[in-house]
């Protein structure tokens, strides 16, 4: 085959593999339809992938008379990613399927140091994963959520202030994971969980431990000159307040890190406390919830995207979800409805990073699949 009608193929096989991936399943047609394909390639394409079981037939459609067509999707069980998530107390871990859905999770205590062992332990615990799974040999690559400043085209850890950390190579993952890995922000990969068909541009602020966000522009994470778009946190939010950790006054870290609603309790016992009415956290919470109407009617104005809220606090927040669109609709004038306002569902607190990691590589290394 001519080298050019060969590179023509893959990418007609590499753009039905996303389309299905992202969307689901569809006709043979609507896959022509939507990627300007005539009939003839599309066909060709379909049944190529199918004979090598990366897609196959999914539900049937409706029809008038004779055999009902089916629809084509992915096979999900065709390849495989994982998702490491590194925090200052445990290491977890999430595998997925082509489709994005969760195949394996685990965690592990371990506190993170910059040294060997700890490296080692981290690749002992992914090979635990892969081998009780079985996915070694279905397995694309590996997603490493990592709370830091990342380039991947220096290929190091730029800055990291919960490790105190600066100018890390990332060598010493690559030494202990013998696949394909991309480490990116824990910010970053935690919005890629909220990527949806429907969805595929917004802004994500994660409110944890050190307030971050990430933007993602057509399904795609934009990183900006030096690898800091996203960095919501250190916008200022309150002119002349709060000292912040990273030696600014009045940055959103100081006013919506769950430290502000935590300083003698968890989380969990700070809402329930505001279940049961108390008269001082309730008034926590309203100030907490003024800023972040602001932070999120600032990033409005500015993007004019939707917006997703999540992290530590994000998963307690959508009782209070009209409480905080109310408080929005006072900083945002232009808007009839605060409808791009949303919340993270409390089913995904756990394993959440991991999980993001994996989805984050399955954007990265998925199509590698094609070949």
């Amino acid at each position: 085959m001519h080298e050019n009608a060969g590179n023509m193929k893959e990418n007609n096989q590499e753009r039905i593999f996303n389309l299905l991936r992202r969307q689901g399943s569809l006709t043979k047609q609507e896959i022509g339809t939507s990627l300007g394909l005539s009939m003839p390639t599309t066909l060709a394409n379909v049944n190529e992938l199918m004979e090598q079981g990366i897609l196959e037939e999914g539900e049937a459609i409706e029809s008038t008379g004779g055999r009902r067509a089916r629809k084509i999707q992915v096979n999900g069980k065709s390849g495989f990613c994982v998702g490491i998530d590194i925090t200052t107390s445990q290491v977890g871990f999430a595998v997925t399927n082509l489709m994005g859905e969760v195949a394996a999770k685990k965690s592990m205590p371990l506190k993170f140091q910059d040294e060997p062992k700890v490296y080692e332990q981290i690749g002992g615990g992914l090979e635990q994963v892969i081998k009780r799974g079985r996915f070694k040999n279905k397995l694309l690559g590996v997603g490493i959520s990592f709370p830091g400043i990342i380039d991947m085209q220096a290929e190091r850890i730029v800055q990291s202030h919960i490790f105190g950390l600066e100018y890390v190579s990332l060598d010493r993952f690559h030494k202990i994971i013998p696949y394909p890995i991309i480490v990116e922000n824990d910010a970053n990969c935690l919005s890629f969980v909220e990527l949806k068909a429907e969805r595929s541009d917004y802004v994500y602020i994660s409110l944890n431990r050190t307030v971050g966000g990430a933007i993602i522009q057509k399904g795609q994470l934009m990183t900006g000159d030096g690898f800091r778009t996203g960095e919501i946190g250190h916008m200022v939010l309150v002119p002349g307040g709060r000292i912040c950790y990273c030696g600014k006054k009045g940055c959103a870290d100081a006013y919506l890190s769950p430290n502000v609603l935590t300083e003698e309790a968890s989380l969990d016992v700070f809402f329930a406390r505001l279940q049961e009415g108390e008269e001082e956290t309730a008034k926590v919470w309203d100030r907490y919830l003024e800023h972040l109407a602001i932070l999120a009617t600032n990033l409005r104005m500015a993007l004019d995207m939707e917006i997703v809220i999540g992290g530590e606090v994000g998963a307690y927040l959508e009782p209070y979800m009209n409480v905080l669109r109310k408080k929005a609709s006072e900083y945002d004038k232009f808007a009839r409805d605060i409808d791009y306002l949303h919340s993270i569902s409390a089913s995904r607190r756990e394993h959440t990073g991991a999980l993001g990691a994996s989805l984050l590589a399955l954007e990265v290394f998925g199509s590698s699949i094609i070949k």
